[in-house]
Order: C-alpha cells, then sequence, then structure tokens
C-alpha cells in the first residue's frame, strides 16, 4: 500500500495536484482526513476545472448490499466490522460536492472480503456514482484486487494507473484515462504468465455520473496550425453512431501510429465496440431513430454521445430521462425501457436489475435473461434476486 501511495502521489504532483498522504489510519484519523477533504472541496469553486481526487488502498466489504472501507485494524470476523468502518457512498462520496459538472474522483484499489454469513466470496456491491464523480473500483464487483505479495511491487491497477498518468503530456479526458487504465490491466490479466492470476482476471470497473469533461495534460496552443491529423481526430470525435466511430478509430490508429491522441481514440475504439455487442442483442430493442432524437437539452445530447460510444451509466441516465419525462425530452417509456436494456448489456447491473422485476411484472419472459445477469454482474440487491420470474425469493 505504500509503494502504491508514495507512486501515485508523485504521478498526482506530476499533473499539477496538491497532495496529503496518509498512511495506517484507525477510524477517528480516517473520519478525520474524509471531513478534512470535504472542508477543501466546499472551498473550491464551481468552475468546471476544480478537481477532487481520494485514493484509497487497503481492505474492503459489503455489509447488506453497503460498501465499506477498513480504517487499519480492523478485520471482517470483527462483529462490529461495520461499525468500525467507513461507508463508501455516504462518507467518502458524500465528501465531495454532488453537482454537475463536477469533478470529485475515488480511486478504490482495496482487497475485497464479504461479512455476510452467507456469502463468503470476496466482493464490494455493484453501485454507481453519485452526479458530478467519478469512482474508479480496481476490480469489477464479486470479484478480488490481486496485488503482487512483493512490498516493492505496485498492485496491478495501481501500477498500470501510474503508469498511465505519467504518460499524460498532451491534454487527455480524466475518464479516458481510467478506461485505459482498465483496457491495460485486463490485457495484463489474461497474457500474465502465473495460472492463478489468468484465472481470477480482476476487470477494473469504472462508474461515473452526470459529469463534465476534465482533462489532464498540457492543452493544445489556440495558434497551433491544425495538421491533417488534427482533422482526422477531429472527424472521429464527432462521429455519433458506434459503427461510424469504430471504423474511424480503426482507420486513425492505423495511419496516425503513436499520435497524441492514441488514448483517446483507443478508449473510443474499445467504447464503440462494447455499444456494438450490446446491440446486436436480441435483448435489445433500440432502432437507428432512437440515435437522433427530436429535442432534449444539452446534457441529454452529452449523454447520448457517450452511450453511444460504450457508457452504460450515460445509457441508464437516458433511459430514466425518457422514462420521466425530463431534459427536454417527452415521456415515453418504451423508449426509456429500450435504452435500460443497452444500458443493462453494456454492464450497468442495476439496470439489469430494475429490468427483471419490471419484466417480471409484465410476464415477459425476458426477465429470465436479466436477474441471472444481475447476479453475474456481482449486484446484491436489497431482497432475494433470482431467475425465476415465478418467484420473489431465491
Amino acid at each position: 500500500a505504500r509503494k502504491n501511495g508514495r507512486d501515485l502521489e508523485t504521478a498526482l504532483r506530476r499533473q499539477g495536484f496538491e497532495v496529503e498522504v496518509e498512511n495506517d489510519l484507525d477510524l477517528p484519523r480516517f473520519t478525520i482526513a474524509i471531513n478534512r477533504f470535504r472542508q477543501r472541496m466546499a472551498a473550491l469553486p464551481s468552475d468546471g476545472r476544480s478537481i477532487g481526487l481520494i485514493y484509497f488502498c487497503g481492505h474492503g466489504m459489503q455489509v447488506e448490499g453497503h460498501n465499506y472501507l477498513l480504517p487499519s485494524g480492523v478485520s471482517t470476523e470483527d462483529p462490529k466490522a461495520k461499525e468500525l468502518s467507513v461507508n463508501l457512498q455516504d462518507q467518502v462520496l458524500a465528501a465531495f460536492p454532488q453537482r454537475y459538472p463536477g469533478l470529485g474522483v475515488a480511486v478504490i484499489d482495496a482487497c475485497r472480503d464479504n461479512a455476510e454469513p452467507d456469502n463468503k466470496a470476496g466482493s464490494f456491491n455493484y453501485s454507481t456514482a453519485p452526479p458530478g464523480c467519478i469512482v474508479a473500483f480496481s476490480a469489477s464487483a464479486g470479484q478480488v484486487s490481486l496485488s503482487p505479495s512483493d512490498p516493492t511491487k505496485n498492485s496491478f491497477y495501481t501500477g498500470e494507473l501510474v503508469k498511465v498518468l505519467n504518460e499524460v503530456d498532451n491534454e487527455v479526458p480524466i475518464a479516458d484515462l481510467f478506461e485505459l487504465t482498465r483496457l491495460r490491466v485486463e490485457k495484463t490479466m489474461t497474457t500474465h504468465p502465473a495460472a492463478i492470476v489468468r484465472k481470477l482476471a480482476q476487470r477494473p470497473h469504472m462508474t461515473a455520473g452526470q459529469t463534465g469533461i476534465f482533462r489532464l495534460g498540457k492543452a493544445r496552443s489556440a495558434t497551433a496550425t491544425r495538421t491533417a491529423e488534427d482533422e482526422a481526430y477531429a472527424k472521429q470525435t464527432a462521429a455519433l453512431g458506434p459503427g461510424e466511430v469504430k471504423k474511424l478509430a480503426e482507420e486513425f490508429l492505423q495511419t496516425y501510429p503513436n499520435s497524441r491522441y492514441d488514448a483517446q481514440v483507443r478508449v473510443a475504439l474499445s467504447g464503440a465496440e462494447d455499444a456494438l455487442r450490446a446491440l446486436s442483442s436480441r435483448f435489445v430493442r433500440l432502432s437507428a431513430s432512437a440515435f437522433q432524437p427530436t429535442g432534449g437539452d444539452e446534457l441529454f445530447k452529452e449523454d447520448m454521445r457517450k452511450a453511444l460510444r460504450g457508457d452504460k451509466d450515460a445509457a441508464a441516465r437516458i433511459a430514466e430521462m425518457y422514462s420521466r419525462g425530463r431534459n427536454g425530452v417527452n415521456i415515453n417509456p418504451q423508449r426509456g425501457e429500450q435504452w435500460q436494456r443497452y444500458s443493462a448489456l453494456l454492464g450497468n447491473a442495476i439496470a439489469c436489475y430494475e429490468l427483471y422485476w419490471s419484466l417480471a411484472e409484465k410476464g415477459d419472459p425476458d426477465a429470465e435473461f436479466f436477474g441471472p445477469e444481475a447476479i453475474r454482474l456481482g449486484y446484491n440487491p436489497p431482497k432475494g434476486l433470482c431467475g425465476s420470474r415465478k418467484s420473489e425469493k431465491c
């Protein structure tokens, strides 16, 4: 943990962050540190440029569907572990001003220990980020975070994150940095020489509330002459449909190897491929007209663009906008369900869970798919969830 902290501190300072490091915090000191961070965040201007980041490396657990970070000296075997730990949602994320455009970032590189008596598998529960926040987990819900036994080495996730941050020179969206870290960790897992690592193969998970686009790195000069490379990147950025994004991204990477835009384009390509896979599922029924809506405010349009590039959380917000008639679109429950299905197939476990119950109530046989899918994605709902639409308890 100390190696992770030292290296990440250096990488963040290089990007202009002011950094405070706390090691081996017991609960009182942990609480004081969070409150001090909350006060600093509250004092920042809401200018769309200020960024706050919390990084935690240690142990975590879930109790009754809620995620907790364990202070130093607290074991999951302790019957009072819940009372002695820090609630991720209610304490850590609440320290950020939860408003658009944000941006608060929480990075959780935690070993997963489950304190539920009927489930000993290591896991955090699936959760979503509040408005203005990004939460990056080193492993998906229900998975174990891996770390080399050698204390002089970084954990797999933090090691890749540090590399990505140190490679930033020209301006890159922060969300893309975490997506690129995810892609690199997944590649490391699948190609690792140790069989146990390949078997466990942690998959980092990022969830993003409605945020603006925040960047790290040096901005391009407004007076710089635009090159063919710049024009090709702008064309890829302007593309909306995932098929077009994929085509343009592949062409760009082939034409401009080692480009200043390499990270952004690789993330766009990965997201477009995820979107195309989801849209090809028989459980998703989005027609081309859904991608060219009439109406909608700027937040709706921003989320539409993100969703079509594979953002599962943006797709869930689009579904809610249609279901409630918000953000400049008329109420359209059918279109809302279509976007919810798309969000679920992109990997939003809560969308899967909500679909399971709504479809089961209508007697729709598709409920048989979304129930088990929510569980596979690591969601531990407040009630028993099973694959049968005929029963409310597993």
